[in-house]
This record gives C-alpha cells, structure tokens and sequence, in this order.
C-alpha cells in the first residue's frame, strides 16, 4: 500500500538526523497505516514548557519529562533532532481523533520502523539503532516493564 508524508511532516521530519528520515521515510512508504511526524526537533523553550507541566503549570498533570533542555538535554533537544513522536493519521477527522495516539496503531507501526531501522543497519545505510518509547529496554515486552512511556517517540542509539 504505502503513503506519504504530508507538508507538516516532511517540515518536522526535516528537523531530525539523516538516519531518522531515511527510516522514517521507507517505512511510511511501505507501511498499512498511515502517520505522521508531529514533532522532530524541539527548541528549549519548548522543552522548558514540557517540563513545567505538572510542575508550575497543569498542576493537576503529572510532569511528562524530566528533561528541562539546559541542564539535561533530550534527544529532541539536538540539531539535527535525535528524535521523531508521530501519530496516526486518517483522512476522515472523526477516526483520526479516535486513533491519533492508539496504543495499538502506534504500535503495528513501532514494529514496522524497528524492523525497517534494523535491515538499513545492517545494510551500513544508516549508523544508528533506534529505541521506541514503549520498549526503552528494547526486552520485546511493551509497556508493562515500563516506569514511563511514550508511545509515539522514536530515538536513535549508538549500538
């Protein structure tokens, strides 16, 4: 089937390492379920913003990071980004919202990027590994030996 990366994507997706739009790129290319890149790299300000949630700000949150951007830097924080979060996407609004974050759509295409990721490096096309947020110890059990997760994050790994 395969799909393509829509304006916004390809904007944020330029953002981010080489080998993370090659990954990206032949997996949404090859891919049954559509999606996008909602965000590569990440200013410090927007960092700082992330972390006051549950901090300073959205006090009824939990904090989503314990990353502040100055004095602890995220893989999203580089230039180019060593990170990429996507979401499900779909052409009727009213699914898209339903399925946008889904656990379970998230993960079919988790499991399309890390086996796609592997086969370019060990071709030599790409240098880096990557680790999903919903398996950060990368042990095949998804979230449930998790402290934290993020299922539409997406990092490279020096292996």
């Amino acid at each position: 089937m395969g799909f393509k990366l829509g304006k916004r994507s390809k904007r944020e997706l330029a953002t981010c390492h080489k080998d993370l739009q090659l990954i990206f790129l032949t997996a949404i290319a090859s891919s049954k379920v559509d999606f996008g890149i909602s965000e590569g790299h990440r200013p410090v300000e927007k960092q700082q913003g992330y972390y006051a949630i549950g901090r300073t700000v959205d006090l009824h949150r939990k904090p989503i990071t314990n990353v502040d951007g100055v004095r602890k830097k995220g893989k999203h924080n580089h230039f180019p980004s060593l990170a990429g979060d996507l979401y499900i996407w779909h052409s009727d609004k009213k699914v898209r919202r339903k399925i946008a974050y889904d656990k379970m759509h998230l993960a079919y295409v988790a499991g399309l990027i890390d086996a796609i990721a592997e086969r370019l490096y060990k071709q030599g096309k790409i240098s880096h590994k990557i680790r999903w947020g919903a398996n950060w110890d990368s042990d095949g059990v998804i979230d449930y030996d998790q402290s934290f997760d993020d299922f539409p994050h997406f990092e490279l790994i020096k292996k």
